[in-house]
C-alpha cells in the first residue's frame, strides 16, 4: 500500500475535495439531526406536559365529584333522623342499621362501579356497606384512627393518600378513600358522624386510559411512597424501585437513563391528591424517524458526492495537463537531461512555472559548470585541512615528544613539584585538545593558548635554553583565525633554531594592526633558513595548485606551505605570508583581514 506521501497531485486534490465534502455532508446532517431532535424534544415535552395538566384537571373534577358525592346523607332527612338517635334495644339497633346501610347500598354504592366500600360511623356505632370480602383495615379501631380524628375536628373533605390494600385474593389494590363529617341539618354544633367512601383506581384509569401518547410512551401514576397505581403502554413495565423514586424526583433531569435505555419525563403533581402523573417517552422510538432520514440524507449525499467526484478528476485531467508535463519534464532533468524545455501556452500561474521551470534548468546548467569549478577548491580545502590534522597527529604528537612530555611530569612528582607537574598536565591536555580542532576557526586568543601550553611543554626539556614571550594586544585577541596558524610556526623555530644547537634560544609572537590588517610574526634568534630551503618554499608558494608535499621539501616546509595555502583559500589574495630570515634568526609574518571579534581590555589567557 503506497503511502500518503506517495500519491500523485490530481490524486490528492480529488481525495482533498472528497474529504471536505464529505466533512461538510456529515457536520451539516448531524447538525440538522442534533437541531431538530432538541426542536423534537421540546415540542413533545410541551405537548406531553399540556396532556398530563389536563389529565390531572380531569382527576381533580373526579375526586370533586367523590366528595359531593360524601353530601348525599344530606339529601335524605330519614338518614339524618336516624343517625340523631342512639338506639336503646337490639331491635331498635337492627331498624337503624337497615336504614343506613340501605341507604349506603342504593344512593352511594350502587351507581358508581368503582366504589368498594362505604361507612357512616360515630362514636356509638359503625354502618357499612361493602363490596369486597374485606373490610377497611381501621374497621376495629378506626376512633383512634387519625382520619377520624381529623375529620371530626374540620367541616372540610379529606383525601386520603392512595395506597394498596388487599381488596380481593392475595393481590394488592391501589385505592383511596374520600372522608368527611356529617352535622345536625337543625342544629350545626351537632356531629352526627363521619361518612368514609374507599374507592378503587377504575374512574381514574378511565381517565388515564383516554390520555394519547405518541410514540410508544407510557403513563404512570405514583403514590407519596413511590408505589406504581397505574400504568399504560408497553413501555417500563418491570421498574425497581430506584428507578422509580429517580422518576418522581424533582431534582431528575427532563432525561432519564436507565439500564433499559434513555427516557423523556414529564411530571405533573396533584399535592391534594398525594400522586404524580408521569408521561415517559423512549428517546430512541421518538428519534427513530429522525435517524432513518439522516442515513438517506447521508446515503444520497454520499452518492452525490461520487458523481462529483467523478466530474472533478475530469476537470483536475483537462486543468492541470500542462502542470503534469512540466513535472514529466522535471523527471527528465532528474535523470540528466538539461535540454528539455517546457512549452508556454499561456501567461496564468501554470505559464509562470512553466517559464521559471525553463530558467531553472538554464540555471542550473551554468551551475553545475560552476560547481565543478568549485568542487576542485573545496577538495583542495579539505584535503589541507586533513592533512594539517595529519601532520599535527603524526608529525608533532610523535612517541618521543609524548615519552619525553610524561617522564619529565613522572619526574616532577617524584620530586614533589606537584604545582609544576598538575601545571604541565594542565598544558599537555590543552594542547591535545586544540590539535584536534584543525578544521575550525577560534580566537586568536584560543591560538596562543594552546601555542603557549606546547612552549611550556617544550621548556620541561629545554629548560634555560628555551625562552619566550607572547606580546599580543588585547583588543585583537577575539579575532578569528584558522586554527593551527601559529603553532606549526613556533613547533617549526623550535625544531631548527632551539634543537640543533647549544645555545639559548628566544621565540617572540607579536601582532598589531597595520592599514586594516591584522599582523602576526612569530620571530626565533636560531640560525636562520638556508638559501635554497628558503627559495624551493617560495617557488612551491607561487604554485598553489601542486599538491601538497609535490615539491619535495622536508616535513617543516610542508607545515609551511599548508598553512600558507588555507589561508589563501580562506582570504584570497588579501593574506600575506612572509619570511626574512639571516644568520641571525628567521621572522615569519602572517597578514590577514580584518575586522575582529571581540572587546578590549582582555586577558588572552583563557584556560582558567
Amino acid at each position: 500500500m503506497r503511502s500518503l506521501r506517495n500519491l500523485s497531485l490530481k490524486t490528492r486534490i480529488v481525495a482533498a475535495v472528497c474529504f471536505v465534502n464529505l466533512a461538510v455532508i456529515i457536520l451539516v446532517s448531524y447538525g440538522n439531526y442534533h437541531w431538530y431532535s432538541a426542536q423534537l424534544t421540546d415540542q413533545t415535552m410541551e405537548q406531553t406536559q399540556q396532556i398530563i395538566e389536563q389529565a390531572g384537571s380531569n382527576i381533580n373534577t373526579y375526586i370533586n365529584e367523590l366528595y359531593r358525592l360524601t353530601l348525599t346523607p344530606y339529601y335524605n332527612d330519614v338518614l339524618l333522623h336516624t343517625l340523631e338517635q342512639t338506639a336503646t334495644s337490639p331491635q331498635q339497633q337492627l331498624e337503624f342499621k337497615r336504614v343506613v346501610e340501605g341507604f349506603l347500598a342504593s344512593v352511594m354504592s350502587l351507581p358508581r362501579s368503582e366504589i368498594l366500600r362505604v361507612y357512616i360511623m360515630n362514636d356509638t356505632a359503625l354502618y357499612s356497606y361493602t363490596r369486597t370480602p374485606y373490610e377497611m383495615a381501621e374497621y376495629n379501631n378506626y376512633l383512634e384512627s387519625d382520619w377520624y380524628n381529623q375529620a371530626c375536628a374540620t367541616t372540610d373533605p379529606i383525601l386520603l393518600p392512595p395506597r394498596l390494600e388487599r381488596v380481593y385474593g392475595d393481590d394488592l389494590t391501589p385505592i383511596f378513600s374520600v372522608v368527611r363529617q356529617l352535622r345536625s341539618k337543625e342544629d350545626n354544633d351537632i356531629t352526627l358522624g363521619v361518612v368514609k367512601v374507599d374507592a378503587n383506581y377504575t374512574g381514574i384509569r378511565n381517565i388515564c386510559d383516554q390520555v394519547d401518547l405518541d410514540a410508544g410512551g407510557s403513563l404512570l401514576i405514583i403514590n407519596e411512597q413511590n408505589q406504581i397505581l397505574y400504568s399504560s403502554g408497553a413501555l417500563l413495565q418491570e421498574l425497581d424501585a430506584e428507578e422509580v423514586e429517580a422518576l418522581a424526583s424533582p431534582a431528575q433531569g427532563d432525561l432519564f437513563r436507565s439500564g433499559q435505555g434513555k427516557y423523556i419525563v414529564n411530571r405533573f403533581v396533584l399535592p391534594d391528591c398525594g400522586i404524580t402523573l408521569l408521561a415517559v417517552h423512549s428517546y430512541a422510538s421518538l428519534m427513530r424517524p429522525l435517524q432513518e432520514n439522516l442515513v438517506k440524507t447521508v446515503l444520497l449525499a454520499l452518492g452525490s458526492m461520487l458523481v462529483a467526484a467523478a466530474l472533478i478528476i475530469f476537470v483536475v485531467a483537462r486543468f492541470l495537463k500542462p502542470l503534469f508535463d512540466i513535472i514529466r519534464l522535471m523527471h527528465a532533468v532528474e535523470g540528466g537531461d538539461l535540454q528539455v524545455r517546457a512549452q508556454v501556452r499561456s501567461h496564468n500561474e501554470i505559464g509562470y512555472l512553466a517559464e521559471s521551470f525553463n530558467d531553472m534548468v538554464g540555471a542550473l546548467g551554468s551551475m553545475i559548470q560552476r560547481n565543478a569549478q568549485l568542487a576542485q577548491e573545496v577538495y583542495r580545502a579539505q584535503y589541507l585541512n586533513k592533512e594539517a590534522q595529519y601532520n599535527s597527529l603524526c608529525s608533532q604528537i610523535k612517541p618521543h615528544f609524548l615519552y619525553n612530555v610524561l617522564n619529565t611530569i613522572s619526574l616532577l612528582i617524584k620530586c614533589g613539584e606537584y604545582k609544576t607537574a598538575v601545571r604541565s598536565v594542565e598544558d599537555l591536555s590543552y594542547y591535545l585538545g586544540g590539535i584536534m580542532n584543525v578544521d575550525q576557526d577560534i580566537t586568536l586568543r584560543r591560538e596562543l593558548n594552546i601555542c603557549q601550553a606546547y612552549l611550556d611543554l617544550i621548556q620541561l626539556r629545554y629548560q634555560d635554553r628555551l625562552t619566550y614571550t607572547i606580546q599580543v594586544d588585547e583588543d585583537l585577541l577575539d579575532c578569528k583565525i584558522p586554527s593551527l596558524t601559529l603553532q606549526p610556526l613556533i613547533e617549526n623555530a623550535v625544531k631548527y633554531a632551539c634543537e640543533p644547537r647549544r645555545q639559548a634560544t628566544e621565540i617572540a609572537v607579536t601582532s598589531r594592526r597595520e592599514d586594516g590588517m591584522l599582523r602576526l610574526c612569530v620571530t626565533d634568534n636560531g640560525p636562520g633558513i638556508g638559501e635554497a630551503t628558503l627559495e624551493k618554499i617560495r617557488r612551491s608558494m607561487e604554485e598553489p595548485d601542486a599538491g601538497p608535499g609535490a615539491d619535495g621539501g622536508d616535513k617543516g616546509s610542508i607545515g609551511i606551505l599548508n598553512i600558507y595555502r588555507r589561508l589563501r583559500l580562506r582570504y584570497g589574495r588579501q593574506a600575506a605570508f612572509l619570511i626574512d630570515t639571516s644568520g641571525q634568526g628567521t621572522c615569519v609574518s602572517l597578514r590577514i583581514p580584518l575586522p575582529c571579534e571581540g572587546e578590549n581590555n582582555v586577558s588572552y589567557d583563557d584556560r582558567g
